[in-house]
């Protein structure tokens, strides 16, 4: 995974968390172009993150 790409799944995961409820939707239709494997390993990376941090 490159830099460049990591970054923009990290924007897609921040883009997720701040948008209002029930416009999740209409960002991952937004960004399709992200949703792959590697944008699921990174967002378990986050989650994961997340629950080490005891947010």
């Amino acid at each position: 995974m490159n830099e460049q790409r990591q970054q923009a799944y990290l924007d897609l995961i921040e883009r997720l968390l701040n948008c209002p409820s029930g416009e999740e939707p209409e960002v991952l239709q937004a960004n399709q172009d992200l949703l792959d494997a590697e944008f699921l390993l990174m967002l378990e990376a986050v989650a994961e993150n997340f629950s080490l941090q005891g947010v």
